[in-house]
């Protein structure tokens, strides 16, 4: 993502920050911004903006105060393990992975086991990156209701009809929410024009995939929340613009 593309989500940010906005508003503009720092991280490593990321402590930001604690070098290596998966994994899953990534990291330490040890055995960060996703692509605990399923698609269609989105979105069947195509987005279905189509259900999670028959169906790691159908929201727009190549060809 060139420089340029960074500054102008910025402007979109500032230009429609209104006082008192509502949460999804603010979830909503938190998922663009940690969506186009990630973009950023990911093509241009020696960038000021990783610096900015990182800090000097190298300790990524995390959603809030509360949030969890992980090193630059476990993020990047959760990020390493979900490159080619047919999977999209919202930041806040791949922060938790982290996390999660960054304790077992220390655990082994006690141990006299350095991180890099570890890869002679087992992918540490791929396991911690899939166990943290499972909590959101598998079946819940407790089903959703379908009065819950629809106020997550609403909250979805809310965030990618944004300003700061600026998607055209509309309900589709069941539970899909039909996002329409940009130039940039990938081909698909029969005359490679098809839209996209976004899911959500009350035994599984998030998805998306081509509005066309027998069109290949990738996961979304994501929260079944506001926040989350923000991040998904963030994502959808990345796929659209291409900035995630062809996600629907791994």
């Amino acid at each position: 993502m060139s420089n340029d593309r960074v500054e102008e989500l910025r402007e979109i940010l500032r230009a429609n920050r209104p006082e008192g906005s509502d949460d999804l508003g603010t979830d909503i503009r938190s998922a663009v911004d940690r969506q186009a720092s990630a973009l950023r991280a990911q093509r241009e490593p020696g960038s000021a903006l990783v610096a900015e990321l990182t800090g000097s402590e190298g300790t990524m930001p995390t959603t809030g105060t509360e949030g969890p604690a992980y090193t630059t070098e476990a993020y990047a290596a959760v990020e390493k393990a979900a490159t080619g998966l047919r999977t999209l994994y919202a930041p806040s899953v791949l922060g938790e992975a982290a996390a999660l990534l960054s304790d077992l990291w220390a655990a082994g330490e006690r141990h006299g086991v350095p991180p890099k040890e570890w890869d002679w055995a087992v992918s540490l960060a791929g396991g911690a990156l899939e166990v943290i996703a499972s909590r959101y692509t598998r079946t819940p605990d407790t089903e959703r209701t379908g009065e819950q399923v629809f106020a997550l698609r609403r909250d979805l269609i809310e965030a990618l009809t944004s300003a700061e989105i600026g998607l055209n979105a509309r309900t589709g069947s069941r539970t899909m929410t039909v996002v329409d195509r940009l130039p940039e987005t990938p081909r698909g279905g029969y005359h490679g024009d098809a839209s996209l189509v976004v899911g959500i259900y009350s035994n599984g999670g998030w998805d998306i995939s081509m509005n066309a028959d027998g069109a290949t169906v990738v996961s979304i790691a994501a929260p079944a929340t506001k926040a989350g159908a923000a991040e998904v929201a963030a994502l959808v727009r990345a796929v659209a613009r291409g900035e995630l190549g062809n996600p629907f060809r791994r």
